[in-house]
């Protein structure tokens, strides 16, 4: 196929509005390797149909306005080409939809009023002193805190790593991965002044990552939210009043390095009790006991060798 041959490919769009609520509308059209996804639904906007409703801007993945999921998965249309997507899948058809935990207004448009205020309550922007902003002084940034915190500058706040993320679908408290990325870049910034009451603000949310990864699978910047989130996590030990999730958080990942110390492997009934405490565990020993689960816990096992080299490792990390 040259460059400029055409393919004929299938959209199918899941529309909605309040009236009628949601249904799938096929768009029959002809792209060729260059056309991208924002390029598409012009066409079909244009060409085809004037009511279909969606978002896009700079069509360069700079202003993170045109996310939705692209046959299953979020992404930004202007960075998707369309029939890479049909090498991909295998099929000349592509299903739009809007993205996931995000209100729908109309068609692929989506509110963003939650996700802002998400966003705005890490206090996304600097703090500098009062010295700096009198001008009476200056603050310059080394090279290394600079490379440090530039890839975490690079959010566009297009969503779509929050579209991806089952921690917001199933934790309200949890901010997201963009509010982390975002908040994470100016607590690590030593010219910000408000480190305490940032980390307050993040500290609880942090803990509430399953790190399943998928904020970093999706992100168009690699920006990796979920590194943020960990390098958060090791800020936990300057905070004297912790969250209770925190705190939790904070004894469990101390009860797997101790059990990796002492057997090579993690324990987890052991680990369990450490982390939750005994009381906890009781109850949920009878919970496991009634569902045919305790015998797993109670199984022996026994230490793997050469454990002196892995207390080396650990030794070292520490």
């Amino acid at each position: 196929m040259s460059d400029l041959q055409e393919q004929e490919i299938v959209v199918k769009v899941k529309r909605f509005n309040k009236e009628k609520g949601d249904w799938w509308q096929e768009y029959k059209l002809k792209v060729d390797r260059f056309t991208q996804m924002t390029e598409v639904l012009r066409r079909i906007k244009t060409e085809q149909d004037p009511t279909l409703a969606y978002r896009a801007s700079c069509h360069m993945a700079v202003c993170g306005s045109c996310g939705m999921k692209i046959n299953g998965e979020p992404r930004l249309a202007c960075k998707t080409l369309a029939l890479d997507m049909v090498k991909k899948y295998g099929k000349n058809e592509i299903t739009l939809e809007p993205m996931d935990y995000f209100p729908v207004i109309k068609d692929l448009i989506v509110d963003w009023d939650n996700f802002y205020e998400r966003m705005f309550k890490v206090k996304p922007r600097l703090y500098p002193s009062k010295e700096v902003l009198e001008g009476k002084a200056e603050h310059r940034l080394k090279p290394e805190d600079q490379r440090e915190l530039w890839k975490f500058e690079q959010c566009i706040w297009c969503g779509l790593c929050v579209s991806a993320c089952p921690s917001v679908r199933n934790d309200p408290d949890f901010l997201g991965p963009a509010a982390h990325a975002k908040g994470y870049r100016f607590l690590a910034d030593p010219r910000d002044t408000i480190y305490e009451e940032r980390l307050k603000i993040l500290i609880d949310s942090s803990w509430r990552c399953t790190y399943c990864y998928q904020c970093f699978n999706v992100c168009p910047r690699d920006v990796e939210p979920v590194t943020t989130i960990k390098k958060t996590r090791a800020h936990t030990k300057f905070l004297t009043n912790k969250t209770p999730v925190a705190n939790t958080g904070e004894k469990h990942i101390e009860s797997i390095v101790k059990s990796i110390e002492d057997t090579g492997k993690i324990e987890e009934a052991k680990v369990y009790i450490s982390t939750y405490g005994l009381v906890t565990t009781i109850k949920d020993m009878i919970y496991a006991m009634q569902n045919g689960k305790l015998k797993y816990a109670l199984i022996s096992e026994a230490k793997v060798k050469n454990i002196d080299q892995i207390r080396k490792i650990i030794g070292e990390e520490k």
